[in-house]
């Protein structure tokens, strides 16, 4: 049986972290890649929940101040929306609408 030398115990130290290396540096662009794609995606996903958010939140506080009787399971429910809508970048008239409301104490 041959003896292995500390040359060669070296020379397969550096092709395994040579391959690592490479597989690290390829995964990052695939990464890249796949982001640069889904990218887009995700934005019209977005801007597509963002806009069933707001006729939810309209037809909502249409139902309350219409005084129509609203059960507790939807009013958690606008409150997840409404949250929701914010964290998406929504503000505008619903927002409005809400501090009228809250004004007036339907809210």
């Amino acid at each position: 049986m041959e003896n292995i030398t500390l040359g060669q115990i070296a020379t397969a130290l550096a092709f395994f972290l040579g391959m690592i290396g490479s597989v690290e540096a390829l995964s990052f662009k695939l990464n890249k890649k796949i982001k640069n794609i889904l990218e887009p995606m995700n934005k019209k996903i977005d801007n597509l929940e963002l806009n069933t958010n707001k006729n939810f939140l309209v037809r909502f506080l249409s139902d309350v101040e219409q005084g129509n009787i609203i059960d507790e399971t939807e009013w958690e429910r606008f409150y997840e929306t409404y949250q929701r809508y914010h964290f998406l970048g929504g503000n505008s008239y619903i927002d409005h609408k809400v501090e009228k409301l809250k004004k007036e104490g339907k809210i």
